[in-house]
């Protein structure tokens, strides 16, 4: 039987490979985002990835309940335990998010060739977030709690790529009316980047409360109050 900080490191392994399965899908949707086009290969593969995140969630779900109850972990081991019990939970729907916007590819597709010109504006948000995730992956792997507040810097470009892509769409969309379709998908797609890049920031927080036990989120809270 593995001891209790065995586990925790098999625990953190798996979620490290789930980490990396969404890194998979993240890739995919960069490849129909760049090639401009919706790609049966890659969505066969999206949708293999995803239903590997979510046996990820399961697995890892129970591995957590099973070892608290086995060994109820002081202070350090539980914090690890169940800041990866939440990070699973984010990670499972990052993953949900990023088949959605392959989707939402194959949607556009279906309706012609109009929105094509128009894929680098959602391209942009997605480049962003991947390299915001990409940042977070550094540190989750490295354990380094630093890397987490340049996320927190990173979100702000994200917000403003995506006002930025907001304003051009809306204002395609007026030029003509055959353009409001496809363009409320691009925005559809853009949000869901946008919520993608809120998923990071909270995986980062969950992070550094792992490693230091720092709680972002609490500081918060006290600046609002």
């Amino acid at each position: 039987m593995k001891n209790l900080h065995e586990r925790i490191e098999s625990i953190n392994n798996h979620f490290i490979e789930m980490a990396k399965n969404v890194e998979r899908l993240l890739r995919i949707n960069m490849e129909m985002l760049k090639n401009k086009s919706f790609e049966k290969v890659l969505y066969g593969e999206a949708k293999m990835v995803e239903d590997i995140v979510n046996s990820y969630e399961v697995k890892i779900k129970e591995d957590v309940v099973i070892t608290i109850a086995m060994f109820q972990p002081a202070a350090r081991d539980l914090r690890s335990l169940l800041s990866t019990l939440e990070g699973t939970k984010i990670l499972e729907r990052m993953g949900d998010l990023l088949l959605d916007n392959v989707q939402l590819i194959r949607e556009m597709e279906k309706k012609g060739e109009l929105h094509k010109p128009y894929l680098y504006l959602v391209e942009k948000v997605a480049e962003k977030v991947e390299e915001v995730y990409n940042i977070y992956t550094e540190a989750l792997v490295g354990r380094d709690d630093t890397k987490v507040y340049t996320i927190l810097a990173l979100d702000e470009e994200v917000n403003e790529i995506r006002d930025d892509t907001v304003e051009k769409l809306i204002k395609v969309m007026k030029e003509n009316p055959e353009n409001i379709e496809f363009g409320n998908l691009i925005l559809l797609s853009t949000k869901k980047y946008e919520r993608i890049s809120d998923k990071i920031m909270q995986l980062g927080k969950s992070l550094v409360y792992d490693i230091s036990g720092d709680n972002l989120r609490k500081k918060e809270l006290v600046k609002r109050d």
